[in-house]
């Protein structure tokens, strides 16, 4: 795909958003660090905050990714030496999403029992109400169905399992009917059904990011775009696309909460998450090294979702310890690679990988 979203720059996304994201979790709201004595310096704590409240984008990027790998998946799947059925093609990447997110569902409710006397009464106070809960939740059917999840953060799961659903649907409008109108579509629809901005854990909220992801992969918006000089001139058409991205790129960051989400919610959930990949992939990711370690995190960006606020919550004492801002989310992080990284050596050295690949590959 010449200068498209290559398999590099996918992981280098993941790498940015999982960073984004336990940013966003140490520093969204005040109460998150209220009690304790935090350096913000050079920064004030209001900056601090905007930053991370900007940095729920990282939902988008991660939907605008999965939009277009499953894309990409889909338009091999339409030709005919590679064609399964649309059925199998959801069994499949629902099957390959949902492996990683098992693996560490039974770890993680043996652990909350430990610490909480094996009460298991959040989900309910019969055995059955208990067991079905539970089993939502390990389904990733959690925040759909409205049920408690041991992990708040594991909310995307069930963004993530609508999504594949909704891709082979997706897929055929833009096929049939053109990228534009399915992005138009999914404009038109909540506001035509009055349902509106659904919140921030909604898939309805990021179904936009996934049509965008979807639509740049079908029409190979990123060759095009590395392709575009303006004026016809390579250096100053180039240094103008660059100021011009670049001015994007901080308009967005700073018109973030200018605009309410129920008036318009594509804007941050989608527009302003584009215009920060589509620089980050023209520009930032030519850095030497630094896609390679971008696509390093992102490698292991499933397990430290899955596990960062796990380590947030159970060492904030030894957390908050450090005291400087910007050390709190770097601790987290390290921890959650290292968690990551025996993660994997597990599932490998378990055999578990290899029998979900071998699962995998019987959905024909």
């Amino acid at each position: 795909m010449g200068e498209g979203l290559k398999k590099e720059d996918s992981a280098a996304l993941k790498g940015i958003a999982i960073l984004m994201m336990v940013f966003h979790h140490c520093y969204r709201t005040e109460k998150k660090f209220a009690g304790y004595e935090i350096l913000f310096t050079p920064f004030t704590a209001e900056n601090v905050i905007h930053l991370a409240l900007y940095m729920k984008i990282c939902v988008c990027i991660f939907a605008f990714v999965s939009g277009y790998g499953l894309m990409y998946g889909y338009l091999r799947n339409q030709n005919p030496d590679n064609r399964i059925s649309d059925s199998a093609f959801v069994k499949r990447h629902l099957f390959s999403t949902c492996s990683g997110y098992w693996f560490l569902v039974v770890p993680a409710y043996l652990v909350y029992g430990v610490r909480n006397g094996f009460s298991y009464g959040k989900w309910g106070t019969t055995l059955w109400e208990k067991t079905a809960g539970i089993l939502t939740d390990a389904l990733g059917l959690s925040e759909i169905l409205g049920t408690k999840s041991v992990n708040g953060a594991w909310w995307y799961m069930g963004a993530a399992i609508t999504f594949i659903i909704l891709v082979p649907v997706l897929g055929q409008v833009i096929l049939k009917m053109g990228g534009l109108t399915c992005i138009g579509l999914v404009f038109l629809l909540p506001r035509l059904l009055n349902i509106g901005f659904q919140g921030g854990r909604s898939p309805l909220s990021f179904l936009m990011a996934l049509v965008v992801g979807m639509v740049c992969c079908k029409k190979d918006v990123f060759a095009r775009f590395h392709s575009w000089v303006p004026f016809g001139s390579r250096y100053a058409g180039g240094f103008l696309k660059f100021v011009l991205l670049a001015a994007l790129v901080l308009w967005g960051y700073q018109s973030y909460r200018l605009l309410p989400f129920s008036y318009c919610w594509e804007y941050q959930f989608a527009l302003i998450p584009f215009i920060l990949i589509l620089f980050l992939k023209e520009y930032v990711f030519r850095i030497p090294g630094l896609k390679r370690l971008l696509g390093f995190l992102g490698k292991h960006s499933l397990n430290i979702w899955l596990v960062h606020t796990f380590v947030r919550d159970y060492l904030k004492s030894y957390l908050w310890s450090l005291k400087y801002f910007a050390l709190v989310p770097l601790a987290i992080l390290l921890i959650s690679l290292v968690l990551s990284v025996v993660i994997n050596a597990l599932k490998k050295y378990t055999g578990y990988d290899g029998l979900i690949r071998k699962i995998s590959r019987s959905f024909v």
